[in-house]
């Protein structure tokens, strides 16, 4: 899956520039990944492999995206539970327009050395809006994913118990 996310990033998305602003699949991939994994070390080396090639053929600053990636999926995983009686789905959205937000703005600030508030309007919340759509889009396709994994994993456990009661 991560293969697919880093093919439609770099040949469809990245070219791509509407209203200012270049979609992240990574992004979006990261978000979904650290709301519905349960480890948090599987969320965080996920995020951190994504981290480490987007910075590689991202084209923006390697040491910038690899940080906030790593850090965005920490603070969204630590989150994630919080409030109990809101699905997943919307956290997801919320959470996904959130860092896309404050990821553009942050590498403006970073790279310009000043805060414009026009490039909120015409770079980070583009961004943003289409990073929650792109995430829209993934996080049906990955909690397929991550439920199948979770009934094998459980049937192969129960298979063990059974195995281990026979002997």
């Amino acid at each position: 899956m991560d293969f697919v996310i880093f093919l439609v990033q770099t040949v469809v998305l990245s070219p791509i520039h509407i209203f200012g602003a270049v979609p992240s699949a990574v992004l979006a991939f990261v978000m979904c990944v650290a709301i519905l994994e349960n480890e948090f070390r599987t969320a965080v080396i996920i995020s951190g492999i994504c981290a480490v090639v987007m910075g590689a053929i991202g084209g923006r600053n390697f040491t910038e995206i690899t940080l906030f990636y790593a850090y965005s999926s920490i603070i969204v995983f630590a989150a994630r539970k919080r409030p109990r009686y809101v699905g997943n789905f919307p956290k997801t959205i919320v959470w996904t327009f959130i860092m896309s937000a404050i990821l553009e703005i942050l590498l403006f600030v970073i790279r310009e050395m000043t805060l414009d508030v026009s490039v909120i309007f015409s770079d980070a919340l583009p961004t943003a809006v289409f990073n929650t759509v792109i995430a829209v889009i993934l996080y049906p396709i990955l909690k397929r994913h991550c439920i199948k994994k979770k009934r094998r994993k459980s049937f192969d456990s129960l298979r063990r118990m059974y195995i281990n009661a026979k002997q």
